[in-house]
């Protein structure tokens, strides 16, 4: 059901009207939460509630990006960059960060899922080479010759 097609509806079990209501939740992620704003459908007559998909991951979006701001995480793109820059495949950084799925580290990098504060700061923490070299001889990863500390992206 999308947003267009259910506003002003039928609700086929009283014979009421959908109308767009829009409340507060708190939405949790990887640990953390965030209040947001989510739309949603209720009928006028009898008071039954619809969600649509949509309106779901729209307001597990917003969650996303107001945790990701308040905790000072890395963006999807800034995880991708310095995985890039030390020139690791998606397997080679998983097992770096203690062995994590790859689907995982693959979602951190498309925003698919949200690191937690931990994940992030050893994210982060690669940067420094000794760390890198400490972590990459632990999880058995060969790094590569020309990988250079950098800076962690913004």
């Amino acid at each position: 059901m999308s947003v267009a097609t259910l506003e002003g509806s039928l609700h086929r079990g009283c014979g009421g009207r959908y109308t767009l209501e829009t409340e507060t939740v708190t939405v949790r992620l990887s640990g953390m939460s965030a209040e947001v704003d989510r739309q949603y459908f209720r009928c006028d007559k009898c008071g039954h509630d619809n969600r649509t998909i949509d309106q779901r991951e729209a307001a597990e979006k917003s969650a996303t990006e107001r945790i990701r701001a308040a905790n000072s995480l890395l963006a999807p793109r800034g995880i991708k960059q310095l995985r890039e820059s030390l020139g690791l495949t998606l397997a080679q950084f998983a097992e770096l960060c203690y062995g994590t799925p790859k689907g995982i580290v693959e979602g951190w990098e498309k925003g698919r899922y949200l690191q937690n504060r931990e994940a992030d700061a050893l994210i982060r923490s690669l940067t420094n080479r000794e760390i890198l070299e400490r972590r990459a001889a632990k999880a058995g990863v060969t790094l590569p010759e020309l990988a250079v500390a950098v800076s962690p992206p913004e």
